[in-house]
């Protein structure tokens, strides 16, 4: 007489369900039964098999290193942002006493270039945007070109644009020959509109749409204000 060994039956899905809203409900039943609690097993995708302990613990490891990774990302913004935030005041001291026009826009564009980590900065005014001496004409933008027609939205939004431009945008901005994967371009304004700064990089990953603009705009009130302020001198 041969001798069968009957198999358990499966586990229902409504049973399962049971045993887990039980355990949510009493979470402290399996440490009273610390037998059982040791005796269960969680198998790997691989196959291998570690205790529910273990699991955990790798589970909570992994937690750990992925908060660690979110504060060593929030210090180092945070560092950034305090660098900034002194290159501006920096910035805005040496603005204040320096009271002519050319060495304003000389001095910004040195310093903007190291702020912003960018190869490029270059001062684009609006054709009917004049001095009295004529120390923008050097930096006026082509009354003839599309190219004022194109910017003047962006003027009038006064928020900075980032990103990968047109080609012929790029080329009217910054010159024939200039490479130039990505910029930044921060509207100039006062009572009314002046211009732009334009940021520009060779990498296409320095300058996206996505990127915070906090302190380009804060940049170009800065420096409207102190422009604005010389054009009569």
């Amino acid at each position: 007489m041969s001798k069968t060994t009957a198999k358990p039956d499966n586990i229902s899905q409504t049973e399962e369900a049971k045993v887990i809203d039980y355990l949510q409900k009493n979470p402290g039943v399996l440490e009273s039964y610390p037998e059982v609690f040791t005796a269960l097993s969680i198998p790997h995708h691989g196959g291998d098999v570690a205790s529910l302990v273990e699991r955990q613990l790798k589970i909570l490891r992994n937690e750990n290193a992925k908060l660690k990774k979110n504060m060593l990302e929030l210090v180092s913004i945070a560092r950034e942002n305090e660098e900034l935030n002194q290159r501006f005041h920096r910035l805005a001291t040496e603005l204040i006493s320096t009271d002519q026009l050319h060495d304003v826009l000389a001095m910004v564009q040195d310093q903007v270039r190291t702020f912003f980590y960018t190869d490029y900065v270059l001062f684009k005014f609006l054709p009917d945007i004049t001095d009295k001496k004529k120390r923008l004409s050097a930096h006026s933008l082509d009354k003839k070109s599309d190219i004022v027609e194109t910017i003047r939205p962006w003027l009038k939004q006064r928020k900075p644009v980032c990103g990968q431009l047109d080609d012929n945008i790029k080329r009217e901005l910054f010159g024939v020959g200039i490479r130039v994967e990505s910029c930044a371009l921060v509207p100039l304004y006062h009572t009314g509109e002046l211009g732009l700064l334009c940021l520009g990089s060779v990498s296409k990953a320095r300058f996206n749409r996505d990127m915070g603009t906090i302190f380009l705009e804060q940049l170009g009130e800065l420096v409207s204000t102190r422009i604005h302020g010389l054009l009569s001198a």
